[in-house]
């Protein structure tokens, strides 16, 4: 447990780092496609880069610090021998490794809850099936438009007043399959939920999501007004 909290950590130390290099050098960019697959790149690269090791006559700082850090999180079980020779001190590691887990249980759970809504959500609404094996639900309820794989959900009002450009921005979306992005990024918070760059990431990959979409229907001659 102890080397999965070290890689948990180096994973997240490189995710920051990596934000902190995409806010600063391609943020400001508009070549959408490109940043939407530089923020994916940048992610499975940090999940990646805690595996490689470089060898290297005197180890930095860093590599210091996260090797002190393994060694206080080795399994109690490996040190009896010295345990039997020193006090027995307070299980730092056990407390860790309790607050890591009832995180990922909160935000799992959160995570289900909001499944549940959207499934209740989908029962109650007038289905239609439309090109491309897209199905839309249209709810008498007011509901924020929004689609997940090939499902696109719109309210009964916004359906009457635009419904085509509506429709047609969440099926750029689905086109474009941002659920798959965000269903990485998920499982990455999931994980990394202590993480503020984590949640930045997200944000960041929604926001273009969103110009992406719109490009994609600027496109096909949707008035931009």
């Amino acid at each position: 447990m102890g080397i999965f909290f070290v890689y948990i950590l180096k994973a997240s130390l490189c995710l920051a780092v990596y934000y902190l290099f995409y806010r600063l050098l391609l943020s400001k960019e508009t070549f959408h496609r490109f940043n939407r697959i530089a923020l994916l790149g940048l992610l499975v690269f940090s999940g990646v880069v805690p595996f490689v090791e470089v060898t290297m006559q005197e180890a930095p700082q860093v590599s210091q610090t996260f090797l002190s850090l393994e060694d206080m999180m080795v399994p109690v079980e490996e040190h009896l021998d010295v345990l039997d020779e020193t006090p027995k001190r307070f299980p730092w590691n056990a407390l860790a490794f309790l607050v890591y887990a009832l995180g990922i249980l909160f935000f799992l759970v959160r995570h289900l809850w909001s499944l549940g809504r959207m499934i209740r959500l989908l029962r109650t609404s007038r289905k239609e099936i439309m090109e491309g094996g897209i199905t839309l639900f249209v709810h008498k309820e007011k509901v924020a438009p929004f689609s997940w794989m090939k499902y696109i959900v719109i309210s009964e009002a916004d359906y009457r007043e635009n419904g085509h450009q509506i429709v047609a921005h969440e099926q750029a979306h689905i086109s474009n399959h941002h659920s798959w992005d965000l269903l990485l990024v998920e499982v990455c918070l999931l994980a990394q939920w202590f993480n503020p760059a984590a949640w930045l990431f997200r944000q960041e990959l929604q926001n273009i999501h969103e110009y992406e979409a719109d490009d994609t229907v600027l496109r096909r001659g949707i008035n931009a007004k």
